[in-house]
């Protein structure tokens, strides 16, 4: 009898060892890649930006104006002598007078007590009338409205009773009438 012998290498399948190497090209390394910002970060800062951009924006509608005009019923009388009848002399002139017509009524708003004590600084209508031949306005509508609905309303209230003196044309003017909004009170000036 024959016995047959089978080595164990047989049966064993075989298994192969691949080495790979990256051979470098000749020329200048490549960059290396930035690692992406960080959400967070990116969040902050739209938070820090945009809480600076609303800080000016108050800052601006709180600033005082350059000059503001002093309240007609607040303008000292001088004091004096009343003239003469010999010293009247009546001018006559066919020029107008420069500047802008005089307003004939003025209507400032009433605004409550309360609603001027919330008031830091200056709160600035502007309010764009158009006048009719006769002085009376036809139309007001805030310009400017500034940050309070409230007052906006208020001034264009106010300024739809303004009269302003007639004129000799027949087309209709424009202005715009200024309401300077304060813990002390309201004032008004027409602007051109």
């Amino acid at each position: 009898m024959v016995k047959t012998v089978e080595s164990q290498s047989e049966s064993l399948p075989l298994r192969r060892l691949v080495v790979r190497v990256k051979i470098p090209v000749e020329g200048p390394p490549p960059a290396p890649a930035r690692p992406p910002l960080n959400k967070t970060v990116l969040l902050l800062t739209a938070v820090v930006v945009a809480a600076l951009l609303a800080w000016l924006g108050i800052r601006m509608f709180r600033a005082e104006p350059a000059a503001e005009p002093a309240a007609i019923d607040a303008q000292p009388v001088a004091k004096s002598q009343p003239p003469t009848p010999s010293e009247v002399a009546p001018i006559v002139s066919d020029q107008p007078l420069p500047g802008p017509p005089p307003t004939t009524k003025e209507v400032i708003p009433d605004a409550s007590r309360n609603a001027l004590n919330t008031i830091s600084g200056t709160i600035r209508v502007s309010i764009r009338v158009i006048v009719a031949k006769d002085g009376t306005v036809l139309a007001a509508t805030a310009d400017e409205p500034g940050p309070s609905r409230y007052f906006a309303r208020l001034a264009t209230e106010a300024a739809k009773q303004w009269i302003f003196a007639p004129s000799t044309s027949d087309e209709q003017r424009v202005k715009l009438v200024r309401f300077y909004f304060k813990r002390s009170g309201v004032t008004a000036r027409v602007a051109d």
